[in-house]
């Protein structure tokens, strides 16, 4: 395993060879404390994104993540994105009149970025970071968007992404995109959310799908289908309509890896030993090429909150995702 996966050989992966990332990565949402970095070094991921970007070199977090092969996914990109949406929300693309309130951010988080020539100069900065970080494998471009304003960032991704190219070269951008795990044959899935996907913008697409968030008493997720037999199909049609093909562009299945006390107030439903594996299979018999989960650390976590910090449960959800590759 590579110490500086972007030095890695080309994998082939379908009909594409992407670069940056190793063939079948695991990777792990917000591993970013070098105590977490042992965690999930130990439980077999090799590859974390990062929100808050990527770490500075020879900082205590790039030290840990390089002594145990764990390579970055930069994330920045996602929440510069989130804060021009959020401007938008607040400026040009208000909820409706049918919403109670803007659930996709109360106020406007960062006014400074107001458009998109400011969102493609603060990437830019970003890239020219990171050019000489040879620990930084790939792009988490894009996340959570409202509802109310589908496909609003389809054309500036794949201004995002001849950045990428430009600046980073061999690095792919991977796109989000968000669903909710429902009870068997039911489906949580917006499909105006595939609206921001273009084969421009995107070099992987990520299906991060979770329980129903909000609860309020504690809730069991056995009455979930966490094979997603229903919605996996959905998503993928959403998306094949705007031009996706896993063959050329591979899936990321990212499964949820926490459950309980969650956010003060709310409780999030799930989660057994089976449930991790039944999802994580669901992702890798879908024809997903990694496999991940969410995430090693939330501002929402509790003292209460069970997390892969303190479960072995994702070690046996990578193997049941290698026996599926093998």
């Amino acid at each position: 395993m590579a110490s500086q996966p972007s030095a890695v050989p080309p994998e082939a992966i379908g009909s594409v060879q992407v670069r940056g990332l190793q063939g079948h990565a695991i990777i792990g949402f917000s591993v970013d404390t070098p105590k977490r970095a042992a965690k999930a070094a130990s439980e077999g991921v090799d590859t974390t994104i990062l929100y808050d970007g990527s770490p500075a070199p020879k900082s205590a977090l790039e030290t840990a993540l390089k002594a145990h092969s764990i390579a970055v996914v930069d994330a920045g990109i996602s929440g510069i994105l989130f804060y021009w949406e959020c401007h938008r929300t607040h400026t040009v693309k208000p909820p409706p009149s049918s919403y109670s309130q803007n659930y996709y951010c109360r106020t406007d988080e960062d006014p400074h970025i107001k458009n998109e020539a400011v969102v493609l100069r603060d990437v830019t900065t970003l890239l020219e970071r990171d050019e000489d970080r040879k620990y930084v494998a790939a792009y988490w471009v894009l996340d959570d968007w409202p509802g109310w304003d589908p496909g609003s960032a389809r054309e500036l991704l794949a201004k995002i992404h001849a950045l990428i190219v430009a600046k980073t070269p061999g690095r792919p951008a991977i796109c989000g995109f968000g669903a909710g795990v429902a009870e068997p044959g039911k489906v949580n899935w917006d499909p105006g959310t595939a609206a921001n996907y273009s084969n421009g913008g995107c070099d992987i697409v990520g299906w991060y799908n979770y329980s129903p968030f909000g609860r309020r008493r504690p809730s069991l997720g056995k009455k979930l289908d966490w094979t997603m037999k229903a919605l996996l199909p959905a998503m993928a049609h959403s998306l094949e309509k705007k031009g996706w093909d896993i063959a050329k562009t591979p899936l990321y299945g990212i499964g949820q890896a926490w459950s309980g006390p969650y956010d003060k107030r709310h409780y999030q439903p799930g989660l057994t030993r089976e449930e991790i594996l039944e999802q994580a299979k669901a992702f890798c018999d879908f024809g997903a090429d990694y496999i991940g989960w969410y995430a090693w650390d939330d501002s929402g976590y509790e003292a209460g909150t069970q997390t892969p910090n303190d479960s072995p449960v994702i070690a046996a959800g990578i193997k049941a995702c290698r026996q599926v590759w093998n």
